[in-house]
């Protein structure tokens, strides 16, 4: 390895540089965790780390903001230098390769990836180009993870938009400095086996008390076991799977009943189950959370229409989608 890169490397994360930068350029640590949407601690954790690798004081800190000592206007000039040059790899890239846009990390919960961010991101791919009023060719990198990872990852600036979901009875989630939009109500039904109820009997809860139970992931499971008590019993769980098709497949080979949002079988629907809509159950809201600052960028506006296009949330148990997209 040439010596010159080698001898970069030594000197800790080039992105910590860029993250001094921005510190420097908004004047205190708090203002640049507002402008780029992550938490203070996170920053000056970042700092420290900095100050570590490179031996020297970049700031003071003062009751106005930060005060730059020698080092730290030197460190300016260069993280300037690194910014520009990574700004400039971008701008060669978009106009060799006819890319336009920006790359959004996103990230959310496994039956909203699989299903209508999956189809959302196909939709903007397939339109990506045509007519003169196209969207810029934005890119988007997905990763999945359950909605206290999705938010600890949002916090820390480690990704750009969260997906989340929460029982229409618990309190929704919050970040400072994000913006919440809601993506509609998606209910959840009672899948029991469908020879368990070829009399139509099963109309309430309480008419599955004493059935084994196929629980979700543990936000899930949570949610179905306060319903079943608020339903007058304590459900007898037999197997737990956080993999919606594992749950259908348990179901409809008659191992137990389950309680699945109604998008989750959307998009990957098993048969010989009977879905019951039971107003007892109640509804999810699914949620999209982004930091202030992009909350009217395009690449998100592009992402939101695109999952208004695909409807996140169906409005019935079964049969066709509805033909719009709005809540229950």
């Amino acid at each position: 390895m040439s010596s010159v890169f080698e001898h970069a490397l030594t000197l800790g994360e080039p992105k910590r540089l860029l993250i001094f930068g921005a510190i420097a350029e908004a004047g205190s640590i708090g203002a640049a965790a507002r402008t780029l949407g992550w938490s203070q601690p996170a920053l000056s954790q970042h700092m420290t780390a900095l100050e570590k690798d490179l031996g020297v004081t970049l700031f003071d800190r003062t009751p106005r903001g930060i005060r730059l000592t020698t080092a730290g206007q030197l460190a300016r000039i260069r993280s300037g230098e690194v910014a520009a040059s990574v700004t400039g790899l971008r701008s060669d890239l978009a106009k060799a390769f006819g890319l336009g846009g920006r790359n959004v990390r996103l990230a959310g919960f496994p039956s909203f990836v699989i299903g209508p961010l999956a189809a959302a991101l196909g939709r903007l791919e397939a339109n990506a180009g045509t007519g003169t009023d196209s969207p810029l060719h934005h890119s988007y990198e997905v990763s999945e993870a359950e909605p206290p990872e999705a938010l600890r990852l949002l916090d820390d600036g480690a990704i750009d938009i969260a997906f989340l979901f929460h029982h229409e009875d618990e309190t929704p989630p919050e970040l400072p400095g994000r913006t919440t939009v809601d993506l509609g109500a998606d209910h959840l039904d009672l899948l029991v086996p469908e020879r368990w109820n070829r009399a139509g009997q099963i109309q309430h809860l309480n008419d599955v008390a004493d059935l084994p139970w196929i629980m979700g992931c543990v936000r899930c499971r949570s949610t179905a076991e306060r319903l079943c008590r608020h339903a007058g019993f304590e459900p007898r769980t037999r197997h737990i799977t956080d993999n919606p098709g594992a749950i259908q497949s348990l179901v409809s080979n008659g191992l137990g009943v389950a309680l699945l949002p109604r998008s989750a079988r959307r998009y990957s629907k098993v048969g010989g189950i009977d879905p019951i809509a039971l107003q007892e159950a109640g509804a999810r809201r699914v949620t999209a959370m982004m930091p202030d600052s992009l909350a009217t960028a395009s690449e998100i506006d592009d992402l939101l229409e695109a999952l208004r296009a695909v409807e996140v949330t169906p409005n019935a148990a079964s049969g066709p989608a509805p033909e719009s997209y709005s809540d229950l």
